[in-house]
């Protein structure tokens, strides 16, 4: 499993993932810069309204669209050519292929949000002159945004997968993300925002945050639901995947 992860990696080494992986954060820091700077009189929590402008838009559109392009491009190798054929004669059992890719596509994530928190430190000091440094919450969110990313990699995956489109996951992945805009706007609670993967990007990044009035604090009680459904989600699409990937054949 660890040499397939290292192949795919291997795959995306000059492909042009790593520029979405680094672009997209600076997008979104330059907007919430800009939405800070221009409502400094309201926002007066300093690194914590920092944070939350620049994460309120992030969890819930550039993230997980990010997310969706990523996969769309680590698949469509897979769909060029004779390159399919070759995916179904590889000696290994489907899992390990579908599994391979989510946890590389995972790891382009995290660099991602490693990106995402490095350009908002930089920022703030330098460019925002805040005093002080980056709340520990703000740290703790984006990393807990890596683990409620997974369901959204591993869906996108398994769409890009069945689906030959480059655009057509992307679009569903935007679906997604109404989705889960409509829900935390909507006020819906019980099991339905742990059940849509987009959800959970939102819940998490803006959990302990300022832009959103019932986000909540981020303590072990608001995490751990968000890490759960989380781990649970991509079992369940990373076995669906599997299965209907071991009943495909060559084309």
């Amino acid at each position: 499993m660890t040499g397939m992860v290292l192949a795919e990696l291997t795959k995306l080494r000059r492909s042009a993932l790593w520029i979405v992986a680094a672009v997209l954060p600076l997008l979104t820091v330059i907007t919430g810069t800009v939405n800070y700077s221009a409502n400094q009189g309201a926002l007066s929590a300093g690194w914590t309204s920092y944070w939350s402008q620049v994460t309120i838009f992030y969890g819930m559109l550039f993230m997980s669209t990010a997310i969706a392009v990523l996969a769309s491009a680590a698949w469509r190798m897979e769909h060029r050519g004779h390159n399919w054929n070759l995916l179904m004669a590889v000696p290994a059992r489907a899992r390990s292929v579908v599994g391979a890719k989510i946890a590389a596509l995972a790891l382009v994530v995290a660099v991602m949000q490693l990106v995402l928190l490095l350009m908002v430190v930089l920022t703030g000091k330098l460019v925002l002159g805040l005093d002080g440094f980056l709340p520990w919450n703000g740290v703790a969110a984006a990393l807990l945004g890596i683990v409620a990313a997974l369901p959204v990699v591993a869906l996108q995956s398994v769409l890009s997968m069945l689906i030959r489109s480059f655009a057509a996951p992307v679009v569903l992945g935007l679906l997604g993300c109404v989705a889960g805009v409509g829900i935390l706007y909507a006020g819906i609670g019980g099991a339905v925002p742990y059940l849509v993967p987009q959800a959970l990007v939102i819940r998490s990044l803006s959990l302990g945050g300022t832009a959103v009035s019932d986000a909540g604090v981020l303590d072990l009680s608001t995490a751990a639901p968000v890490a759960v459904a989380s781990a649970a989600l991509t079992l369940l699409l990373w076995a669906l995947g599997s299965a209907v990937l071991s009943r495909r054949d060559v084309r």
